[in-house]
């Protein structure tokens, strides 16, 4: 019964306090356990965390969507079981960092003004952010350990491709590529798994 409320609800338009409004005010992306996440959310994300250079389409506005709502789920997570809150040096860091993406102060103000976001709230979804890396640092990343038995493999698969160098010479990088391949995998499966247990009910078409 509460979820076909929830969908009756979803498909409900928002009209404003003087009379009928033909779109809504503010347009629901989806439901995260019972959380909205709005499209205002989407451009926010997308604004300051993407590529520069997405279009908007609604494709684009799917892949963000599933974006947040993972960032959400870890978000969860790492209130549960990481401790050390990120500082504010680490914040002031990212802040910097994510400043610099952009060509000017003032075309980052800009930006900050479309999205409706005050300076500090950008700073507490930087620091929610830093959060999840320090969960996936803590509970995915430190476990992921590479054998030298799959370093010599990777190395006579692609021989072809280093050149004529050792084994030796080229193992950093294969390790660093190994590293990364099984992060990914263990953070998808992280992710597959707070998923299963969630309710998201996705509004875009």
């Amino acid at each position: 019964m509460r979820r076909l409320i929830l969908i009756l609800l979803l498909s409900l338009p928002v009209f404003s306090s003087i009379g009928f409004a033909a779109e809504p005010a503010e347009r629901i992306a989806a439901t995260l356990n019972g959380k909205i996440i709005f499209l205002s959310d989407l451009h926010r994300h997308q604004a300051f965390f993407e590529n520069v250079g997405k279009n908007g389409s609604e494709e684009d506005l799917k892949k963000i969507l599933e974006r947040v709502i993972e960032n959400r789920l870890l978000r969860s997570e790492a209130h549960r079981f990481v401790l050390q809150v990120p500082t504010e040096p680490e914040v002031q860091q990212r802040l910097k960092a994510l400043r610099e993406r952009f060509k000017t102060e003032s075309a980052f103000q800009e930006v900050l003004g479309q999205t409706g976001l005050s300076l500090d709230e950008l700073k507490e979804e930087i620091k929610e952010r830093l959060w999840v890396e320090k969960l996936l640092q803590e509970r995915i990343y430190a476990f992921v350990f590479i054998s030298p038995k799959e370093v010599t493999r990777y190395y006579q698969e692609h021989a072809a491709d280093f050149g004529g160098k050792t084994q030796q010479e080229v193992e950093p990088m294969i390790r660093k590529t190994l590293s990364e391949e099984k992060r990914m995998t263990k953070e998808m499966e992280y992710l597959a798994r707070l998923r299963s247990h969630a309710e998201v009910q996705v509004n875009l078409e």
